[in-house]
C-alpha cells in the first residue's frame, strides 16, 4: 500500500522499519528536517500544509503528530485542541474517501480519579463506556476529535492507547514501564507511587501487529478501538520488573493520578491477538536494547 506516516517520533519511528518490512511504501511527514535522517521518503513540513492533491495518492494515512501527553497539553493548551481536535479534523475531510486514516487517540479518556487507594479496581471498559468529564486539555482534545469525526468525516479509524512503552529509536524515557526499568538499571532500585492505581498499557510491537492488521482489513472498521497489552496496576508493574533485576521497589510519596482499564477484546478479534510475553520478557528486550552508555555512566 501507499502509506502517509504523519510522526517521526517516539512511535513514528518504531512503525516507519515494520512498515516497510511489510512491503509497504512509505512517505514520512513530519516538520523536523533534523528528525528525518535514514528516511528515503519524506514531506519535511507540517501536515496542516498538505493540501487534497497532495493526499491523493495514499491508500492509508498514519497519524501519530498530536500533543501526546497530559504535560505537554497543559503547557499548551491552545495548541493541544488545534492540533489533536481541529488540524486533525481538516486533514481528515481532505483526504479522499477511499483513503482509511488511522489515528492515536487515548485510553485515559476513561480515566477515574484514584480518590481511595484501597478502592475496587475500575471496569475494563469497552468503546461505548467513554467518561465524558475530561479534566484536562489531553482528554478533552482527543475525546471531542472523537466525537467530531464520527460526524463529519469518513473511514476514520481512532486507536484508543493505552500507556505506550517500550524500547524504540525515539525513546519517551518518561513513560512508566521505560521509566522504571532505566532506573533498575542506571540506580539499581525502581520508584514506585500510586502502586494501587490501574493502568492499560501497550507495548510498541504490540502497536505495529494491530496497526498492519488493521491496514488489511478491506471491511468497513468501528470507528474507536481501544488498543491495548494487558491491564495491571502500578504496584504489580513495579514489582515484576524490580524482580527481574533483582532491585528493590522505594515507595514515592503518592500523588493526585488517574486509573482505568480497558477491554480490548474487539481489537483481538480483528487483529488476531498479539505474542504472549510476560512482564520479564519484556524487560530483558529493553535492557538489551538499552544503550550500554546509560548503565556506565550511572554506574
Amino acid at each position: 500500500m501507499n502509506v502517509l506516516l504523519i510522526g517521526f517520533g517516539y512511535i513514528g519511528s518504531y512503525l516507519y522499519p515494520r512498515l516497510t518490512a511489510a512491503g509497504h511504501d512509505v512517505v514520512v511527514c513530519d516538520r523536523r528536517l533534523e528528525s528525518l535522517a535514514g528516511v528515503s521518503t519524506a514531506l519535511p513540513c507540517a501536515y496542516q500544509e498538505l493540501t487534497v492533491k497532495d493526499f491523493r495518492e495514499f491508500d492509508v494515512i498514519l497519524w501519530f503528530a498530536g500533543h501526546s501527553s497530559v504535560p505537554m497539553s497543559i503547557k499548551d493548551p491552545d495548541g493541544a485542541v488545534a492540533n489533536n481536535c481541529f488540524d486533525l479534523l481538516s486533514l481528515a475531510r481532505r483526504k479522499l474517501p477511499r483513503t482509511r486514516l488511522i489515528y492515536a487517540s487515548t485510553g485515559s479518556v476513561y480515566s477515574t480519579e484514584l480518590s481511595d487507594a484501597l478502592s475496587m479496581p475500575p471496569p475494563e471498559l469497552a468503546e461505548n463506556e467513554t467518561k465524558l468529564s475530561p479534566v484536562n486539555p489531553y482528554d478533552c482534545s482527543k475525546i471531542s476529535f472523537d466525537a467530531l469525526a464520527r460526524c463529519f468525516a469518513s473511514n476514520v479509524v481512532g486507536l484508543r492507547l493505552g500507556t505506550v512503552c517500550g524500547y524504540g529509536p525515539k525513546l519517551r524515557a518518561e513513560l512508566i514501564f521505560n521509566a522504571m526499568n532505566r532506573s533498575a538499571l542506571e540506580r539499581r532500585f525502581v520508584p514506585v507511587a500510586n502502586v494501587h492505581a490501574w493502568r492499560s498499557i501497550l507495548f510498541l510491537d504490540d502497536l505495529a501487529h494491530y496497526v498492519l492488521a488493521l491496514m488489511e482489513v478491506r471491511d468497513e472498521l468501528p470507528q474507536i478501538i481501544n488498543a491495548g497489552t494487558q491491564n495491571l496496576t502500578i504496584g504489580e508493574l513495579a514489582l515484576a520488573i524490580a524482580d527481574f533485576h533483582g532491585v528493590p521497589t522505594v515507595r514515592q510519596p503518592d500523588a493526585k493520578t488517574y486509573s482505568f482499564r480497558m477491554n480490548c477484546d474487539q481489537m483481538r478479534a480483528l487483529c488476531g491477538p498479539p505474542r504472549s510475553v510476560s512482564i520479564a520478557q519484556r524487560c530483558q528486550e529493553f535492557s538489551a536494547s538499552y544503550p550500554a552508555c546509560h548503565v556506565e555512566l550511572a554506574s
